[in-house]
């Protein structure tokens, strides 16, 4: 067995405790087991480490370390059990303001909604309350190996999410079809998987740094005429707050998903511990 095998078996056997943990216990499970995790010499923490000095020109230090940990923690924990969660469970800890719900009402019912998220928070928390809330959620997910993607694929379409895999055929006109019919589309957009997207500018402490972002949610957001908007989650209290930007203004692909990196960075450079950059980050077009 290789080591990406390892690490898929372990995940799974993972999964299977996480979901017949007690819910209320989650924050409580991650925040102990960061202790020990953060101290570790993990690769992923690495990565966290430098993008995040790269960003605000500080190193972070060892308790935001450890505070990174405990969000990556309950951020999985929360992904794997979400499917369990019934609508009132999840709206008790969802935090969003009026306002920001009436931002995504009048895109689903007027033109369209396109949302662009990074890596922050608890992103299938807010895919969860939005459907919780009402509205229809699709998505797009890496076709992680091993099975991995079947089951984050299945957990959330358990908390009512549609998930499409990357790379589907006629994908972008799938979304299209998606957002023509009032659903709300919603893409992880930090990082590029792909090999092929844009290079955009990132603010950052030092100056601007080029990082490799999708450019699927300006293309699709220009194909239909939808809002474009920047939502981000961070965990507050014990809940998952989740704030929406204003519509990004059109423009070509690329001025799109500039105007999204620096939406992002801010968030991130507000909320370091928030940014679970996790991959190798800035991240150049192959």
């Amino acid at each position: 067995m290789d080591s990406q095998q390892l690490r898929n078996a372990a995940l799974m056997g993972a999964w299977s405790i996480a979901e017949r943990l007690p819910r209320r216990s989650l924050p409580a499970i991650a925040r102990v087991l960061s202790y020990p995790l953060h101290v570790l010499p993990l690769k992923g923490l690495g990565n966290w480490h430098r993008a995040v000095g790269t960003l605000s020109g500080t190193s972070p230090d060892r308790r935001g370390r450890r505070q990174a940990v405990e969000h990556w923690l309950l951020n999985l924990l929360l992904s794997m059990s979400l499917a369990h969660w019934d609508a009132r469970e999840i709206l008790a800890r969802s935090i969003i303001s009026d306002q920001d719900v009436a931002k995504l009402r009048d895109s689903t019912t007027g033109p369209g909604a396109v949302l662009a998220l990074p890596h922050m928070g608890s992103w299938d928390f807010a895919g969860a309350w939005a459907g919780a809330a009402g509205f229809n959620v699709v998505s797009v997910a890496e076709r992680l190996p091993g099975g991995v993607y079947e089951r984050f694929r299945d957990a959330r379409e358990g908390a009512g999410m549609t998930i499409y895999p990357a790379g589907a055929p006629r994908l972008l006109q799938t979304l299209a079809d998606d957002v023509a019919a009032g659903r709300l589309v919603c893409l992880l957009s930090d990082r590029d998987i792909s090999g092929q997207g844009l290079e955009v500018p990132w603010p950052a402490a030092n100056g601007p740094v080029d990082s490799a972002v999708p450019a699927g949610p300006a293309l699709l957001a220009r194909a239909t005429g939808a809002d474009l908007r920047v939502a981000h989650t961070r965990f507050v209290d014990g809940g998952v707050e989740i704030l929406i930007s204003e519509p990004v203004r059109q423009g070509s692909p690329a001025e799109m998903m500039t105007a999204v990196a620096e939406r992002f960075a801010a968030a991130a450079a507000a909320e370091p511990t928030n940014w679970l950059m996790f991959q190798r980050w800035p991240r150049q077009r192959r």
